[in-house]
């Protein structure tokens, strides 16, 4: 709470601030977990919104059902808006096994399109591991190599293209 009392001026405003902060706290937290159903975006909610109200306290009332109205809003609004940012930018889940891929070709392999597929250049090998191995689609792959979709669906055509030659030229058939 003392993050907040930093941006309010007078101790009046503190005191109403924090009047509001015991009372509706736990109403928000409530809030916003049943819409999201994950803690900390839940916390991360609850804290933008406490956020909003310092900036604005001059102009909130005390402690009152039109307060807890106005509070129970702006956090519904808050995770609207997550929600709406979430899917213009699409999450995928981290995956520790992602760190353990293979890089170089095993001595013992004998399987040709596994031989071929560690022959492909790093970022081509990732897709077409994240894609077709661990069942990610191009939009999550893009989110977890820091790239753009568009770039994730060119190095896919190309990694494809490649897989192929190289398959070929390993003395395989289609």
């Amino acid at each position: 709470m003392l993050i907040y009392l930093q941006i309010i001026e007078t101790d009046e405003e503190k005191s109403k601030f924090e009047s509001i902060y015991k009372a509706y706290r736990g109403l928000m937290y409530h809030v916003a977990f049943e819409r999201m159903h994950h803690e900390q975006d839940a916390e991360d909610v609850v804290h933008h919104v406490f956020m909003k109200i310092a900036e604005n306290i001059k102009i909130i009332e005390p402690v009152s059902p039109r307060t807890k109205q106005l509070v129970v809003t702006m956090v519904n609004n808050h995770v609207t808006d997550v929600f709406r940012s979430r899917g213009r930018h699409p999450t995928a889940a981290y995956d520790e096994e992602l760190l353990n891929m293979p890089s170089t070709v095993s001595p013992d392999c004998e399987n040709l399109l596994t031989e071929c597929i560690l022959k492909l250049p790093e970022q081509q090998r990732m897709v077409i591991w994240l894609k077709y191995v661990y069942g990610y689609n191009l939009h999550e792959i893009a989110k977890l190599l820091g790239i753009s979709l568009s770039w994730a669906q060119k190095i896919d055509q190309r990694a494809k293209k490649k897989l192929e030659a190289l398959y070929r030229e390993g003395g395989g058939t289609f």
